[in-house]
């Protein structure tokens, strides 16, 4: 039973620790939490008893508090209980509410344009009365992260992931493309990925699978030349009709439109595509309306070709 484990633990105890830790400040962590100073100290005081070491240094002429090497230990555990008790009352909140509520789901960009919108007509004709909240993000790293934490449902993302923690429904491959100006001749002269070596490239910035297929590149063509990098989809188009490089982007990316002037050259077998994929927490207890969000997601984006996507 929990009562065996630190008799006399409260629950306003770690709230006072979290703060003091979060803000290194016992007078900003009493501001937060709505207390004195003084009762803020006592729960600490209560805490470390409890505990049997001490949690914070609080040596004189230290213009902070900070963790000592238990406290820091401490500190990681009510982080994963936090982000527990939190998934826990969202989940009693939606067992309340039955087939209404709010669906929260991260989205990065060609998964937001290319896939929830029809993911979304199907899903509020089936269900009218649950919201579908979207948050967006360049990068689907980010939105692993608030899905870890509870503060999202689902996210689109990409593999691999963390299988400890999530659970996913695969749903697209999607190929990468060698974006050229017309008229270059480039189709049919790539036959390995060594033929990328001998080109200037643009890629994506900050997104995950940019960072894998350039680790790809570099482990087999060493290092490549990369003359521009932008998550910025009219930048890089522009960028290769003007002539100074070729793009290497997913097809998903490229189907966002505004392809006039470019040559679109598939590099299936040349380099891994990168799997698409709807990840949620593995502990998380799914309501029926999130389940019928995976099954909906999955019957519309689970097509051999992306051209299917909008079917």
């Amino acid at each position: 039973m929990l009562s065996d484990l630190w008799p006399g633990l409260d629950l306003r105890h770690l709230a006072a620790f979290s703060a003091v830790a979060r803000t290194r400040s016992f007078a900003r962590a009493a501001e937060t939490l709505g207390y004195t100073q003084p009762a803020v100290s006592q729960q600490i005081r209560a805490l470390e008893k409890i505990v049997g070491q001490r949690l914070f240094d609080r040596s004189s002429g230290r213009a902070e508090a900070t963790l000592t090497e238990a406290g820091a230990v401490l500190a990681a555990h009510v982080d994963a209980l936090t982000a527990r008790l939190a998934v826990a009352r969202q989940d009693l909140r939606d067992l309340q509410r039955g087939e209404a509520g709010t669906i929260r789901v991260g989205a990065f960009q060609s998964a937001l344009a290319r896939i929830l919108p029809h993911v979304l007509k199907r899903y509020r004709a089936e269900r009218p009365a649950v919201q579908v909240e979207v948050i967006e993000s360049n990068d689907d790293a980010p939105l692993l992260e608030q899905l870890k934490r509870g503060a999202l449902d689902f996210a689109f993302a990409l593999l691999p992931l963390d299988s400890d923690s999530l659970s996913h429904r695969e749903l697209v491959q999607d190929e990468f493309l060698l974006v050229s100006k017309t008229g270059e001749g480039l189709p049919g002269r790539i036959r390995s990925v060594a033929d990328l070596g001998e080109y200037p490239l643009i890629v994506h910035r900050s997104c995950r699978s940019a960072a894998a297929l350039v680790s790809y590149l570099e482990a087999r063509t060493g290092t490549p030349n990369i003359v521009f990098r932008s998550d910025d989809n009219a930048a890089v188009k522009e960028m290769v009709r003007a002539g100074l490089g070729v793009a290497l982007l997913p097809e998903l990316w490229m189907q966002l439109g505004g392809n006039e002037g470019l040559e679109l050259t598939p590099l299936t077998g040349v380099v891994p595509s990168r799997t698409i994929v709807l990840a949620w927490r593995k502990d998380r207890l799914l309501t029926p309306a999130q389940e019928a969000f995976v099954n909906v997601t999955t019957a519309i984006v689970a097509r051999p070709r992306l051209e299917r996507v909008a079917s």
